[in-house]
């Protein structure tokens, strides 16, 4: 990569962290850019629990999921950690590096709402419907600092910001489920809609600017039984839309999820969870400038503990996971405290 790709790769890069922080180094030419490879898609892998796809009984149900995630740690391309700013690369005359320290800290409350009609039809399948609002908030410190601070020096400066807000809104118009004795198929189409905040080159957006397309297919497989064992593996897939007030496609994205989950008591379950997420098609559009053979990805690895309070009819489940092998991402770990209520409304019984 030439100087001058580098120089542009930089400015997006370090231009959208600080659009996170709500804050500019006193470089003008590092203005922030909306439009990077920065942009991901709306899909997180491994952020629900091991059995959420699994066969639903008939009527309605609510999930009710608070994500609490924590980093320090953007990496490039490469994996390597981003923790300094190049500045001789913008002009020859500028120190060459100035150190770099994020923090970040996010909270989102996502309360889905999902129905599984009592009649079946095609071999057995329930028709599955849903929608699943968002409303998160997040903190981010960012730290400049030239050499080891001892200096004073211009770029020598820390803030802080807040931003908070309704998000995107996810839709599932359909779904198909299928129970079988020792399997659970479930193939699904959903949308998410740009109704959170956002704004081509604000630095309080909420939401990702665009619409995205998911289809996804996924099975639960029962080694014995009563089902107290279950082997799940999903495949979803994200066609994304253009970024509003731009022309720009971030990539499409394919995500790839598997569990292990076991029950050891009637009411105590644990499990295993990872998910893989990768960038598989090429960003496009007219204001494209970096290199597109460059795709981002992530994989995360989670750990579950889950009871059911209210024997089969509600259950809570505590989520750790943490993030692994990226690339143009952010790396974080994050908790999760989860609700799942069986209401056994809207079953169609009397």
């Amino acid at each position: 990569m030439n100087t001058h790709k580098k120089m542009k790769s930089f400015i997006r890069i370090s231009g959208a962290i600080m659009v996170l922080a709500g804050f500019l180094i006193s470089v003008d030419t590092a203005s922030a850019q909306a439009v990077s490879p920065f942009q991901t898609g709306a899909y997180m892998a491994a952020f629900s629990n091991a059995r959420d796809m699994a066969a639903a009984p008939a009527g309605l149900f609510v999930l009710m999921y608070n994500y609490y995630a924590f980093t320090d740690t953007y990496v490039d391309q490469n994996g390597t950690k981003y923790n300094s700013i190049p500045l001789d690369m913008l002009d020859p005359g500028l120190p060459e590096d100035v150190d770099l320290s994020i923090k970040m800290n996010s909270y989102a409350a996502v309360p889905a709402f999902f129905w599984a009609s009592p009649f079946q039809f095609l071999g057995g399948a329930r028709w599955l419907i849903g929608t699943t609002p968002l409303y998160s908030t997040s903190k981010v410190s960012l730290i400049t600092e030239q050499g080891d601070g001892s200096i004073d020096s211009e770029y020598n400066a820390s803030a802080d910001a807040r931003v908070s807000g309704f998000g995107d809104l996810f839709v599932q118009p359909l779904g198909l489920s299928w129970a079988f004795p020792r399997v659970d198929v479930t193939l699904a189409y959903g949308f998410t809609a740009p109704t959170g905040r956002y704004t081509t080159g604000a630095d309080d957006n909420v939401g990702l600017g665009f619409w995205t397309h998911q289809v996804q297919a996924w099975g639960n497989f029962y080694p014995v039984e009563d089902q107290s064992t279950a082997l799940v593996l999903g495949l979803t897939y994200e066609l994304n839309g253009e970024l509003k007030d731009a022309d720009f496609n971030p990539g499409n994205r394919l995500s790839l999820e598997w569990a292990i989950s076991q029950y050891v008591s009637d009411r105590m379950e644990l499990a295993v969870m990872g998910g893989h997420n990768w960038q598989v098609t090429d960003d496009r559009g007219s204001v494209v400038d970096w290199d597109t053979s460059v795709h981002d990805k992530k994989s995360t690895l989670s750990f579950t503990a889950g009871y059911w309070v209210w024997n089969q009819r509600m259950q809570l489940t505590a989520k750790y996971a943490f993030d692994y092998a990226c690339a143009q991402r952010f790396k974080t770990n994050f908790f999760m405290l989860n609700l799942t209520f069986l209401t056994n409304a809207l079953t169609g019984s009397n």
